[in-house]
C-alpha cells in the first residue's frame, strides 16, 4: 500500500503525519522496496518501472531518515510462519482457477510473491502478542483475510484516505476519490467489492451519526 501512497507525495506526507512513529514495514517489504530502488532509472523503463521505481526511492528516503521503522519477525512466530504462508498460498491458488489459470505451488517466484505479506501478519501478531495494537496495511484482498484470520485488524488505501480525510475537514472527498483512482491504476488495485463506488466513500460521517473512520 506504501507504493500507492508515494504515488502522490502528498498524501504520503499526510499519512506519514498522522500515524507518526508508529508506522512500520518488515524487513521483507524493506526488501522488496529496496530492490526495486536499486534498479538504475536508465534501465527502468524496458522493466515498466519507471513509476514504481519513483516511488521506491521515495519510500527508501523515509527509511533511511527512520520517519519509517523496520521490523523483523520474532523467533517465537517461527510457528505461525508456515500457517500464514499456507493460507495465501491457498487463497493465490484459489484466484488462479477462478481466472482460468496456470498455478504451481513449487513455482519459487509465486513462494516469494507473498513474503512481503506474510512477514507483516507475523510482526503484527509479535506487536499483538506483547500487549500492543497492531495493523495491517495492504490493498491485497487475500492478505486482508489472512491478516484477520490471525486477530490483525487489516485496512487499504480506501480506509486510509478516509482516516485522512476525517482528520483533515478542508480536504474534498471528490479530490480524494481522484487521487484514489490515480494511486491504483497502475499497481496496488483494490478488489473490487471494496473499490469505491463514488466520492462518498471518503466522507466523515460524524456529523450525521456516527464514522466508524474516527470514532467520533
Amino acid at each position: 500500500m506504501l507504493y500507492t501512497l508515494a504515488h502522490r507525495p502528498k498524501y504520503l506526507e499526510m499519512f506519514l503525519e498522522f500515524y507518526g512513529e508508529t508506522v512500520a514495514v518488515a524487513t521483507a517489504v524493506e526488501d522488496e522496496i529496496r530492490k526495486i530502488a536499486r534498479v538504475p532509472q536508465v534501465t527502468r523503463a524496458h522493466q515498466n518501472l519507471v513509476l514504481m521505481g519513483v516511488c521506491a526511492d521515495r519510500l527508501v528516503a523515509k527509511i533511511d531518515d527512520k520517519t519509517i521503522t523496520v521490523l523483523e519477525p520474532s523467533e517465537d512466530s517461527a510457528d505461525l510462519e508456515s500457517t500464514v504462508q499456507q493460507q495465501l498460498r491457498e487463497l493465490d491458488r484459489a484466484t488462479a482457477e477462478r481466472r482460468g489459470t496456470a498455478w504451481r505451488p513449487v513455482d519459487a517466484d509465486r513462494a516469494k510473491r507473498h513474503h512481503g505479506e506474510m512477514e507483516s501478519i507475523l510482526v503484527a501478531t509479535d506487536i499483538i502478542k506483547a500487549g500492543g495494537t497492531a495493523i495491517v496495511l495492504t490493498n491485497d484482498g487475500g492478505a486482508s483475510l489472512v491478516a484477520w484470520r490471525q486477530g490483525v485488524s487489516a485496512r487499504n488505501l480506501r480506509d486510509i484516505l478516509a482516516e485522512l480525510a476525517c482528520a483533515n475537514p478542508d480536504m474534498k472527498e471528490e479530490d480524494l476519490l481522484t487521487a484514489f483512482n490515480e494511486m491504483t491504476v497502475h499497481f496496488g488495485t483494490l478488489p473490487a467489492d471494496v473499490r469505491p463506488a463514488d466520492s462518498s466513500a471518503f466522507r466523515c460521517r460524524a456529523l450525521a451519526g456516527a464514522c466508524h473512520f474516527c470514532d467520533r
